[in-house]
């Protein structure tokens, strides 16, 4: 209680959710959903993320760009598939990409090093990460704080509301997800098999009478 009412609160909520961006085994969802029950302003809990969301972004965005990028990414099978699938999309769609993401569990490293990987400009990276950033900050101290009001004798139950509520949503957007893009692949596949009509062939009828 001492922190969450504490000037040192909003630096904490920057560098928290600064490192999540390249260090997701850290709790930053759980600090700023704690961060929206207790804070006593929920606008500089939501500046205080958002910045520090944007920072993140861009900390995994240069990693995969420099050297060590390929290295790192290369060290798991499964971070190299993800970054690979999420690459293939990224022409067409990286800005709408880039903030739907967020919200999915593992999502924002994963695109955010595809991004680099890719070679997504920054003209188009920074402000597609800034939007997100917002919405994210907005929407898990908005939890934090509706869950903090409806059980205003009970805030620690509140915050637990918070945060099974952002996993429970996160879960179903990931789920309409797979299942979009698994209804995508078979139309692909349906489409490969599908048998082509043979064209008529012409017969060649033999002249009547003789030459």
């Amino acid at each position: 209680m001492d922190i969450m009412t504490s000037p040192l609160l909003y630096p904490l909520l920057t560098g928290l959710t600064s490192l999540d961006g390249v260090l997701p085994m850290i709790p930053s969802e759980a600090v700023v959903l704690a961060a929206g029950v207790y804070a006593p302003s929920m606008l500089l809990v939501i500046v205080a993320t958002a910045l520090g969301v944007f920072i993140g972004d861009h900390l995994a965005y240069g990693l995969a760009r420099s050297v060590f990028g390929p290295r790192l990414i290369g060290r798991s099978e499964r971070i190299s598939r993800a970054v690979a699938a999420a690459g293939r999309h990224l022409d067409r769609r990286a800005g709408l990409l880039i903030v739907t993401s967020r919200f999915l569990p593992g999502g924002r490293v994963t695109m955010n090093l595809a991004c680099g990987s890719a070679g997504v400009p920054l003209s188009r990276f920074s402000p597609a990460s800034a939007i997100a950033a917002v919405a994210w900050a907005a929407y898990t101290a908005g939890l934090g704080y509706l869950g903090g009001a409806a059980f205003a004798e009970h805030p620690l139950l509140g915050l637990a509301v918070g945060l099974g509520l952002s996993f429970v949503l996160g879960g179903v957007i990931e789920l309409v997800r797979r299942n979009r893009a698994g209804a995508a692949a078979r139309s692909r596949a349906a489409t490969a098999v599908r048998p082509r009509r043979r064209r008529p062939v012409a017969r060649l009828h033999a002249p009547v009478g003789g030459a």
